[in-house]
């Protein structure tokens, strides 16, 4: 006797097919095997539609707006196929056209350009890009092939200011580039990105008046003598603040009797432009104490660092380079409000009352665009790369 598969009674009459209780069949089927797949993932598959078959595969993957969220398929296809077979045959010549290139992400390409790059441009430019970047984060995963100008378009109005618009779209392009470049993809796409109206931000000029209020609280404020200097020197603060000690340099010329006739301290330095690249800069007679008393600061290779100061002994650790931001947030616009300086000027604004100093200051237009580091100020490059360090001194020289 046997139990029932189902209620599992005892079921009086051997060999019976149905248990007398409930009802239940005692045969017991075999469930049918799994039937053997006829192709390996990642070789594509066919499907209807209407009354033909399209061809399918999966090309590359996009990262999802919920990062909790599995990767989405990127397929490729192709249709009008009669039957399923030649569908299904297709798939193979269908992956062959999209491998036969290499083919890069967003981040792998990122990766690629960004290394031999970096060394070819100043600290806070690729910090720009490298900024602008991470706004693309969302397509970083997606190969560039299958990123389109809707999705770049997308990342672009999601973020707030005309500046970082601007730098997202040139990042993207120098990106794209470098893959036209080496036959990666057969166009750059990030031409047509739009940016906005945007304004034109112009910066109004330290006054010499507020100058002189800085100079003023020279020791009583920490880096004071920074802003000063950068009003003196302009340099973009970005390029002040990387400035080391090997940079700066002393000219000193004798007559054929031993008399001095020019004793000159210098810096060579610049950034970003080729014109800006490497330039001499005088340093004027009112910031040149300030200049030297730094230059013989030990512990540091830098004429205008940060310091680092533990805060609970109130004793010095340490200098580390300053970035833009810190002198921006943390030094020039607590200071500016202390003082009484208008609201809205950044570190920025000293060059610019450089440039002032340099309209009304006694000397050619090609000196005048060897120090401010433009390759256009009303003479090409060519002309102003002759001027002698004496000519730019005498520059200089005539500053209020």
């Amino acid at each position: 006797m046997n139990n029932c598969i189902r209620c599992a009674e005892e079921i009086p009459i051997t060999g019976a097919m149905y248990c007398p209780f409930c009802g239940a069949s005692q045969v017991v089927k075999e469930k049918p095997g799994r039937r053997p797949k006829t192709r390996a993932n990642g070789t594509g598959t066919a499907f209807r539609r209407g009354s033909t078959w399209t061809a399918s595969v999966v090309v590359g993957w996009k990262l999802p707006k919920d990062p909790s969220r599995p990767k989405i398929p990127v397929k490729k296809t192709r249709g009008g196929f009669k039957s399923k077979k030649d569908a299904l045959n297709y798939c193979s010549q269908l992956m062959l056209e999209t491998t036969s290139r290499r083919r890069l992400t967003l981040e792998e390409c990122w990766n690629e350009w960004s290394e031999p790059y970096e060394k070819r441009v100043g600290k806070s430019t690729f910090a720009g890009y490298r900024s602008a970047y991470g706004h693309f984060k969302g397509l970083q995963g997606t190969f560039m092939d299958l990123i389109s100008v809707t999705e770049l378009q997308k990342c672009i109005d999601a973020v707030p200011g005309h500046r970082t618009k601007q730098m997202m779209k040139t990042t993207a392009g120098l990106l794209w580039r470098h893959c036209v470049a080496h036959d990666l993809l057969d166009k750059d796409i990030t031409g047509v990105l739009y940016l906005g109206k945007g304004q034109s931000v112009q910066r109004e000029p330290l006054t010499p008046e507020e100058v002189e209020v800085i100079k003023k609280n020279i020791g009583k404020y920490r880096y004071a003598e920074y802003i000063y200097c950068l009003v003196f020197l302009g340099c973009r603060p970005g390029e002040m603040l990387e400035l080391h000690k090997d940079q700066l340099h002393h000219y000193l010329k004798k007559d054929d009797d031993g008399n001095i006739v020019a004793d000159i301290w210098y810096l060579i330095a610049g950034k970003k432009t080729a014109a800006g690249k490497n330039r001499i800069i005088p340093i004027p007679a009112q910031i040149l104490d300030y200049v030297l008393e730094r230059a013989w600061i030990p512990g540091t290779d830098l004429l205008f660092p940060m310091y680092q100061f533990d805060r609970k002994k109130e004793k010095l650790v340490c200098f580390k380079n300053m970035t833009d931001e810190y002198m921006n947030k943390h030094v020039f616009k607590p200071m500016m409000k202390d003082l009484g300086i208008a609201e809205g000027k950044v570190p920025y604004c000293a060059r610019h009352s450089y440039a002032d100093k340099l309209k009304d200051a006694d000397g050619t237009d090609k000196s005048k665009a060897a120090l401010i580091g433009h390759s256009n100020y009303l003479f090409t490059q060519e002309h102003y790369q002759s001027d002698t360090i004496e000519e730019l001194a005498a520059l200089v020289a005539s500053f209020e």
